[in-house]
């Protein structure tokens, strides 16, 4: 089943039609649709599809080379042999092929795992027998660590040589009713929350069960398959996990500055560096600054958060109980569930989703469309967003609650917004739950 990811379709396809060969690099996290994107790219073109796993080479270059006797004369097809992925990579390479060729080589990580000098052998193989070739290569990978090292970064044995690259991200809000098109608000809004906006995860969810009993039936039970999700995510990335399971476990439980997490874990800040710088360029965590910030890198009042949704539920509900859930009193963690969900999770949940249908649709909120937006804070207070171009700045408050008193709330906004210097037209606004389960 594939769903949405049109602009990055029309953008492979719009290589695909290039003249000239091309070359994409494809990366994202597990689960994230990857491989649902270039199944639905390739299959009504000549290709070539590998999937590599950690297994032995030797079948898989026999996987491969069966493939290529599909675009040979069938006389001369059963006696084609290779010993190496480069050797077949070379041969393809002087096939006189009418139509482009898509080569695709997905968790391309597990083949350089399998043979280190691998990446340095095909950057001289594009750049003397495939670049000037009716080819398309795609390299696809899970680990962004090694598709990093491997592809992208300056010291990169291919760097230089993709004529694209595609950093596949989670879904948005709005995506979620397209894999579940039964659930009502509240539950988009709660799914939203704790499932996220992968797609494999979207599809664990069963429609024909309530949300708690979804999150039983395919979280906290320890046969499920999302169960041990986030132990394979990072462990995927990291082998020496242990220290950034305790940070992330931290960061989820509301420590989201520095010293709070360090604190916590009682080591010094310092100590936490070289963790944290990790955590974010795998894309695991995000470290945020007011908005109103002119030099980012410099703020002292980072915060730091998971940039998952499933994986914060995950560490919060799982990770910390598995003492409970290991043994089945899965009880326990519904309760807790039950208790405090709302309020650390579905708030802050409600208030992305604001921010992200601002950035869509946001004449539906302010009347201008914003150059900027994001939260802000300071050490006496904070706004949940603030958005804003040349002219103008808005002042936004979310409350995820059943009766709120708006007025109440505008005016404490007014207050607190004093305390950001702008001579940008003002506008403040209040939006609620009622407001969110009242739009079209």
């Amino acid at each position: 089943m594939f769903i949405n990811r049109i602009n990055e379709l029309q953008k492979l396809n719009d290589e695909y039609n290039k003249k000239s060969s091309s070359f994409s690099v494809i990366y994202g996290r597990r689960r994230v649709g990857k491989t649902a994107l270039i199944s639905e790219f390739i299959k009504d073109k000549p290709h070539i599809y590998l999937y590599i796993t950690q297994g032995d080479l030797i079948n898989q270059v026999e996987s491969f080379t069966i493939q290529i006797r599909n675009f040979v004369d069938v006389n001369i097809a059963n006696y084609i042999r290779f010993d190496s992925f480069e050797n077949a990579i070379e041969f393809l390479a002087t096939l006189n092929l009418e139509q482009k060729l898509i080569l695709c080589l997905d968790e391309y990580q597990n083949l350089t795992i399998k043979d280190r000098a691998f990446s340095s052998k095909l950057q001289m193989l594009w750049d003397t027998k495939l670049k000037d070739k009716n080819i398309y290569l795609i390299l696809c990978g899970s680990v962004l660590s090694m598709m990093q090292s491997e592809t992208l970064n300056y010291l990169a044995p291919l760097y230089g040589r993709r004529t694209s690259q595609f950093h596949i991200k989670p879904l948005k809000f709005q995506d979620i009713k397209l894999f579940l098109p039964h659930l009502d608000k509240i539950d988009l809004m709660f799914v939203y929350s704790s499932f996220g906006t992968i797609p494999k995860y979207l599809f664990e969810y069963d429609e024909r069960f309530d949300f708690m009993q979804n999150v039983e039936k395919n979280i906290l039970d320890k046969n499920s398959y999302l169960y041990s999700e986030g132990n394979f995510l990072i462990k995927d990335e990291i082998s020496d996990s242990a220290s950034y399971f305790s940070i992330l476990e931290s960061i989820s439980k509301g420590n989201t500055k520095i010293g709070s997490i360090a604190s916590s874990l009682s080591v010094n800040s310092s100590y936490l560096s070289k963790y944290m710088l990790k955590l974010i360029e795998l894309d695991i965590i995000g470290k945020e600054t007011p908005i109103t910030d002119t030099n980012p890198l410099k703020s002292k009042f980072g915060r730091y958060k998971i940039n998952d949704k499933f994986l914060n539920f995950w560490f919060y509900y799982v990770y910390k109980n598995y003492n409970y859930l290991e043994i089945g009193q899965n009880k326990f963690v519904i309760d807790e569930i039950k208790l405090n969900f709302n309020d650390k999770f579905v708030s802050f949940a409600f208030e992305d989703f604001v921010k992200e249908d601002i950035f869509i649709n946001p004449l539906k909120y302010i009347d201008f469309i914003p150059k900027k937006i994001g939260r802000w804070w300071n050490n006496n207070t904070e706004i949940d967003i603030v958005a804003f171009d040349d002219e103008n700045i808005a002042f936004i408050e979310c409350k995820w609650q059943n009766s709120i008193n708006k007025e109440k709330i505008k005016n404490e906004l007014i207050v607190k917004s004093s305390q950001i210097q702008s001579d940008k037209k003002r506008t403040f606004i209040v939006i609620s739950k009622n407001d969110y389960l009242s739009q079209e």
